[in-house]
């Protein structure tokens, strides 16, 4: 396990290595800059100016080999709008999405889970019906014209929740986080949970039917320790898979989610500094996200081991 960890841990770093130098080549190669966005009335030699104050006049791969030495220090530069340490500004934007995608990350598992297992139980009764439907209808719906609707029916028709924003010094209304919180993770929850559903479902379809199973119904087990304790153990690998998946994606944090709610979350974050080509903090990101993906692979990997013993790692 350990050596498994050590050549997963030396491959991830090999990848950020390679998709950050891709990521800065695009990037630096986009028109424009950091000079046309700051003042939109500069003149060529004042945007030459601010060209040479960041850096922006030395060939892309120096500038590439002196952020990558920046970075190895601990510095991910400084921000070229906000005038603050990238490590700063993402240490501020990173923790709001971490909250939003763990809450809606944990609603999905909680919701997902038992009515896949359920679902494969009763298949083609009630239950399973309807499950299938609202699965059906968040896979198929856009999460922004979800949130887009949410909006309109829970904000602006009934006046139940605020619209936007984390708190009500936000300008996003009254109350605190957790009012705040209710659309968007709702949203996310919506989107996210039918994968989770999918997937426990069609596992615990499979398991119910397998070899030993149908062993533990013969030795006179009850049907809620099959269930329980041989079929959904056995059937939770690819659905850990899944939430893994979901992981990373909440983790980079969903930018039109967290735009249309004026979250300040990483993802909303990324949007803002490119439309600005604030180099710095796009790169600050992409490495944050990277590195984080990244890890949740590895935990992933190692929580396979751990929950079926027939997983080994050479």
């Amino acid at each position: 396990m350990t050596r498994y960890v050590v050549r997963r841990v030396g491959l991830g770093v090999m990848t950020l290595l390679i998709m950050s130098l891709i990521v800065f080549l695009l990037i630096n190669a986009a028109p424009g800059g950091p000079a046309a966005i700051v003042n939109m009335n500069a003149t060529a030699s004042q945007r030459a100016a601010l060209e040479k104050l960041y850096g922006l006049q030395q060939p892309v791969i120096e500038r590439y080999a002196s952020w990558l030495w920046s970075v190895l220090h601990g510095n991910l530069g400084v921000s070229y709008s906000l005038q603050q340490p990238v490590t700063q500004v993402i240490g501020d934007y990173f923790p709001n999405t971490a909250l939003l995608a763990g809450a809606a990350l944990g609603l999905s598992i909680l919701i997902g889970v038992p009515l896949g297992t359920q679902a494969a139980i009763g298949r083609g009764r009630w239950l399973d019906r309807l499950a299938s439907l609202i699965t059906m209808m968040g896979l198929s719906v856009p999460d922004y014209w979800l949130a887009i609707l949410a909006i309109l029916v829970f904000s602006v028709w009934l006046h139940l929740l605020p619209a936007s924003g984390m708190n009500a010094a936000g300008g996003g209304g009254g109350g605190g986080v957790l009012p705040h919180m209710i659309l968007p993770v709702g949203v996310l929850t919506f989107v996210f949970m039918p994968n989770v559903f999918v997937i426990a479902k069609a596992s615990m379809i499979e398991a119910l039917q397998a070899d030993y199973t149908r062993t533990a119904r013969g030795k006179g087990a009850s049907e809620r320790r099959v269930v329980y304790r041989h079929a959904l153990r056995n059937a939770f690998n690819p659905v850990l898979s899944v939430i893994g998946l979901i992981t990373t994606v909440l983790i980079g944090g969903d930018a039109i989610v967290e735009t249309v709610f004026a979250w300040p979350g990483i993802g909303r974050l990324m949007v803002e500094a490119t439309s600005q080509r604030d180099y710095p903090v796009m790169m600050g990101v992409t490495i944050v996200i990277g590195a984080s993906v990244i890890c949740i692979n590895i935990i992933v990997d190692i929580l396979y081991g751990l929950l079926d013993p027939r997983v080994r790692y050479d």
